[in-house]
């Protein structure tokens, strides 16, 4: 038996990739998971179109009887030998990228940073453009929010109650209502941000897979992803890979450099994933912040962000938890602006038009901060 499993996973719950050339559905399911003692399968990815390049087909979730990492490990084993299974691993746990503290500023610096305000003057957003927020959910009634949010109304996403103000804190920043004289005003005035709630403390990767499937089958180009880890789930990168819209990932929160201790799924070499690190008031790269200037794209505010909380209100908060949702609301904002660009064309454009800060000079891959401004300018080129 191999030992070399992270025991950051949920017990009793395994992940299996099938070969794409299997008609589980015509078969019977005994017969593929002989020997595998399980309660309930479900499928959690389903690609829309197989890339020829993989092996992969669906993605299914096992319930095992057993509620015991011990018995994870031995389905594990067991199915590994199937000739019918590309890969079986752990429902691995991650984690949001937030550092609580006490409010630091009262203002909304990162905003004026990234000079998301001179942008407005081009574009304010757009209500056709939907975001996806992988998060603890939201503040529903919050009055900076509510005309922004599109809610699934049934399904594994219908609960949408945020229950420690992380999601709504993220979905602030991405698209909190702007010029309604309430509160702040996210990157993005005008958006729909699709909440897809994947958990309160920790997410595991079943439901975090659940929701990109969504996102795919749903075309929402933009996902944030606040949260990460150091599993290195090929059933992650597969769904991130097939779901082709721009995926924007929090670096992590551990002042450590990814290049050398990748962090998950930030660090997928992947040519829609944008990995963000967090910067400070001073131009500097925040403390807590990871670096990697082969792994880690762009920088953006992450310190003493003050944003949307629950009960309708709002709060100051730390992380590159923090630093993405400015990326994921100026990726939504030239979605507006450009309607018909290209994920790789947005990708290029977010990437190429920062402000360069000598701080971030070999520690991310652009040198620099998001430029919301520029940004604009730079796709004011494109049709």
């Amino acid at each position: 038996m191999h030992n070399y499993y992270d025991g950051n996973f949920e017990s009793g719950k395994v992940i299996v990739a099938l070969n794409k050339s299997i008609d589980y559905i015509g078969r019977s399911i005994d017969t593929i998971f002989c020997g595998i003692d399980y309660e309930e399968i479900e499928t959690i990815f389903h690609p829309e179109e197989k890339r020829k390049e993989d092996d992969v087909g669906d993605v299914i979730l096992i319930h095992l009887r057993r509620k015991d990492k011990l018995a994870v490990i031995d389905a594990i084993e067991n199915l590994l030998t199937n000739p019918d299974v590309v890969y079986a691993e752990p429902d691995y746990l991650y984690d949001f990228h937030r550092i609580p503290d006490d409010p630091l500023f009262r203002n909304l610096w990162g905003i004026e940073r990234i000079q998301a305000p001179s942008a407005w003057d081009r574009a304010t957003g757009s209500r056709d453009v939907l975001v996806g927020v992988l998060d603890t959910g939201v503040d529903g009634d919050h009055p900076d929010l509510r005309a922004n949010l599109l809610v699934p109304r049934k399904g594994r996403f219908a609960d949408y109650r945020d229950l420690s103000g992380h999601g709504t804190h993220v979905a602030g920043t991405i698209g909190a209502i702007g010029n309604n004289h309430v509160g702040v005003v996210g990157v993005c005035w005008d958006i729909g941000l699709v909440i897809l709630n994947i958990g309160n403390t920790t997410i595991d990767l079943a439901s975090a897979m659940q929701a990109i499937n969504f996102a795919a089958r749903k075309n929402i180009p933009i996902l944030n992803n606040s949260w990460g880890g150091r599993q290195n789930s090929s059933a992650l990168r597969y769904a991130i890979q097939q779901y082709g819209g721009l995926f924007i990932a929090s670096a992590g929160n551990n002042g450590t450099n990814n290049d050398s201790f990748p962090m998950y799924p930030a660090s997928y070499n992947l040519d829609n994933i944008i990995s963000v690190a967090a910067l400070n008031p001073n131009n500097a790269l925040a403390p807590f912040s990871n670096f990697g200037a082969e792994s880690v794209h762009i920088a953006a505010p992450g310190t003493g962000i003050l944003s949307t909380d629950l009960c309708g209100g709002y709060s100051n908060m730390n992380g590159t938890s923090m630093a993405a949702p400015h990326v994921a609301g100026a990726a939504a904002l030239l979605r507006a602006f450009k309607p018909h660009l290209t994920i790789h064309d947005m990708r290029n454009i977010v990437l190429s038009s920062v402000t360069r800060v000598p701080d971030l000079n070999g520690r991310v891959t652009t040198g620099g901060m998001l430029n919301v401004s520029a940004m604009l300018e730079q796709a004011t080129g494109f049709a």
